[in-house]
């Protein structure tokens, strides 16, 4: 198994993605939510991938790849809540069950990662649409959550 430069930084965005949402569990989330959405920018550099020309996949896998993208956001939406505390701010609902989710996630798409058989560029470009496919739903209504809870005050 490569572990080029890509893939290294899209571990990187996993953990801080998924340190961020441990650390608004324990201390409240400032202003008015947009930080929620800020992480996607940290997709950024990965669609490059979309326009390598070494990739070589069909439309439909991208649209598989997608699906299940969408699919695997499921748990992390029912997982992710926001809840205003005693002293006014607002944190993200602690969950083990979120906690568990975005491992297990992460593990199955490592797997899956594994065991498919192609080249390098074209598994690095459906994993990234599936990242995509579930980290944009999941913070989008992450961020209206947030947004219902602010607003409630």
């Amino acid at each position: 198994m490569d572990y080029s430069p890509i893939l290294i930084m899209i571990i990187l965005v996993a953990a801080l993605i998924f340190y961020r949402q441990l650390i608004s569990m324990f201390k409240p989330i400032r202003g008015k939510g947009t930080r929620i959405m800020a992480t996607l920018f940290l997709l950024t550099p990965g669609y490059a991938l979309i326009t390598n020309p070494n990739a070589d996949v069909t439309p439909i896998e991208v649209t598989v790849a997608l699906l299940i993208g969408c699919v695997f956001s499921f748990p992390l939406i029912f997982t992710t809540g926001y809840e205003r505390r005693e002293d006014g701010g607002i944190y993200a609902k602690k969950s083990l069950a979120f906690v568990i989710t975005f491992l297990l996630l992460f593990a199955i798409r490592w797997t899956i990662r594994g065991l498919m058989d192609m080249d390098a560029d074209s598994r690095m470009l459906l994993f990234f649409v599936t990242a995509c496919g579930y980290l944009i739903p999941w913070k989008l209504s992450s961020y209206f959550k947030f947004r219902r809870v602010y607003v409630s005050q």
